[in-house]
């Protein structure tokens, strides 16, 4: 059994909730889906699949209130990122599924999900985090392998 307990979903949820936000607006929403038939609904929202979410246990939809948030894109970012960190904490697979700007079967995958979830019309979805079991441990990246030439000090 690959179930994600409940408890840990909360505290990754409780961690993206940390997240900084701009004008400490936080605009940031989730949707938490368990249901493996409404995550392969999901999946299908993106014209090209998502196939991260047909094996995952766990799909959180990131969303923001566009109406109180000019800057929602990069505050759903950064919520989504400490999703993927706080996941790794847990020693649980998490894969970013962009939406943003890609298209899905009829209209955008922005949408198609918004559609399915009943998420109101002032509000954007920015990805999906698929939680599950890892299907790969990748080994970090050592010294060697960082691109040292992209940092500039004082000026380009």
């Amino acid at each position: 059994n690959d179930d994600i307990p409940d408890e840990i979903i909360q505290e990754i949820l409780k961690t993206a909730l940390t997240a900084p936000s701009s004008w400490g607006a936080h605009p940031i929403h989730f949707v938490v889906i368990k249901n493996k038939k409404m995550i392969k609904q999901i999946a299908k929202c993106k014209a090209m699949g998502a196939p991260p979410l047909l094996e995952a246990n766990v799909c959180i939809v990131v969303m923001a209130d566009t109406s109180n948030c000019e800057l929602w894109i990069e505050d759903a970012s950064v919520a989504s990122t400490y999703i993927l960190l706080a996941a790794e904490q847990f020693d649980i697979g998490a894969c970013w599924i962009h939406i943003r700007n890609r298209g899905g079967q009829n209209k955008s995958a922005d949408e198609e999900i918004r559609d399915l979830l009943n998420i109101p019309g002032n509000f954007r979805v920015l990805n999906c985090v698929a939680l599950g079991k890892k299907g790969e441990n990748k080994k970090g990246y050592m010294n060697d392998d960082l691109v040292m030439d992209n940092i500039h000090y004082e000026k380009y």
